[in-house]
């Protein structure tokens, strides 16, 4: 059935005079496989693929977030040296994350070409397939591949039962901390908020301080409070995608928890407010000028360079919660590889996501760089587990890590409703409670436009 539906798609470029572009995005609103599209309607002989092929190698261009490591652009030139026809032009788009958001929906609104992989963030993928902007990949990665990556991963790859990214890392969170700090004082890493609390206040160092975690106005941010939400048993939204986030006082309950962290307890500096990135946060740590760090996984390589003050001297736990007795919940960080609808290249792109999305280049970058493996078998690796001896500590933990509300409004959501209240209550602008309650009516407002 679903190769009659290719050739009708195939039959109807042909008698329309589509373009390849637009064929493709109507392969896409129909549920058709991209890939196999683009293959028939090259086996056609279809005009603008026959003229493509003819005009010599092919440059993908990639719009990507800032690597702070350094590692990816060797993973470019990997694949790069596989095969002089198809060669990635890696470009990163600003310093933070909203940054490569706002451009690639800048071009995909224009339906430009200039972008053909896309790096996604967990809200990217509900937003991007809504609008029509990627491509679904159900084809590049069959159900029956996908059990080789973590679940949550491929929860967060998909809209609407379709898969519109192949999870590329999974970047999730731990609790750092000074393991010689610890010992010395007799304590076992901290099981709940109150532990944290306790342990920060005893053992903070006399300069940063006790707890570093990123309190800005940014995603980055928002997601140290969504942590303590959810570990306080709340939600911003329910199944149905009720807004519940005012129900109850989980809410400001965890955005009061950060706030006394600061002000109150005094176990984190008031510069948390200006760690617009993780690594303005994991920096004062490696500088050996805190106690304990929340932080994504990827600060393992920054804590063992050797320019580290701290190495050799810290260890990983899971987050604490609230009442201890089950890890707290992580925010899924997991980034997604993508192709653009408006991709003048998808079967080039689908070849490059494969490449980088493999088990062997998974193996490789979790080792250089730190980076979350979603792939389950990269935990097996005699390399890994030699190198991460905490890795079976923390297992658990990646199989449960939460997203952000999938929704196609969430990045709007955060920018527009979240993120300003919790940067007003941060600041003392705003009361917790008020500033809850301002979050709650601000996300009713944008579901109901």
């Amino acid at each position: 059935m679903t190769d009659s539906r290719i050739a009708e798609l195939v039959e109807e470029a042909k008698s329309l005079r589509y373009s390849r572009r637009q064929a493709l995005k109507r392969a896409t609103a129909l549920g058709l496989s991209v890939p196999a599209v683009a293959a028939a309607l090259a086996a056609s002989g279809q005009p603008a693929v026959a003229a493509r092929r003819q005009s010599g190698p092919v440059t993908l261009n990639w719009f990507a977030a800032r690597d702070t490591t350094g590692y990816t652009p060797t993973q470019v030139e990997a694949f790069n040296a596989l095969d002089p026809n198809i060669q990635v032009s890696y470009q990163e788009q600003g310093a933070i994350t909203t940054d490569l958001h706002d451009k690639f929906v800048t071009v995909a609104t224009a339906e430009d070409s200039s972008a053909d992989l896309i790096s996604m963030d967990i809200p990217f993928v509900p937003e991007f397939a809504a609008a029509g902007w990627t491509l679904a990949m159900d084809d590049l990665l069959p159900e029956a591949d996908r059990a080789a990556f973590f679940s949550g991963t491929i929860d967060g790859a998909k809209y609407d039962d379709q898969l519109y990214g192949v999870p590329w890392y999974n970047n999730g969170p731990g609790l750092f901390y000074r393991k010689d700090l610890l010992d010395a004082a007799g304590v076992e890493p901290p099981k709940t908020y109150d532990d944290l609390l306790t342990q920060a206040t005893d053992l903070q160092a006399t300069e940063g301080g006790g707890f570093i975690f990123q309190a800005a106005q940014t995603e980055g941010g928002l997601i140290s409070w969504l942590e303590y939400l959810w570990g306080y048993g709340g939600e911003i939204m329910d199944a149905d995608g009720n807004v519940t986030l005012d129900e109850g006082t989980a809410g400001v309950e965890a955005l009061q928890k950060l706030i006394d962290f600061i002000y109150t307890a005094k176990i984190s500096p008031e510069s948390t407010l200006t760690m617009k990135t993780g690594a303005d946060a994991q920096n004062v740590f490696v500088e050996g000028k805190a106690v304990f760090l929340r932080m994504w996984m990827t600060a393992t390589s920054a804590m063992d360079a050797d320019t580290s003050m701290v190495k050799g001297m810290w260890d990983v736990t899971t987050l604490p919660s609230g009442d201890g007795t089950a890890a707290g919940p992580g925010c899924l960080g997991s980034w997604n590889l993508g192709i653009s609808t408006f991709s003048e290249h998808p079967e080039e792109a689908a070849e490059a996501i494969r490449f980088f999305t493999s088990e062997e280049q998974q193996v490789a970058r979790y080792l250089a760089n730190g980076s979350l493996p979603a792939r389950t078998a990269v935990f097996d690796n005699t390399e890994v587990t030699a190198k991460y001896t905490y890795v079976d500590k923390l297992r658990a933990a990646f199989e449960s890590l939460k997203p952000r509300p999938v929704t196609p409004f969430y990045s709007q959501m955060s920018a527009d409703a979240l993120q300003p209240n919790f940067g007003a209550a941060m600041t003392q602008q705003k009361d917790a409670e008020q500033a809850i309650a301002d979050m709650a009516d601000g996300v009713r407002q944008i579901l109901e436009q």
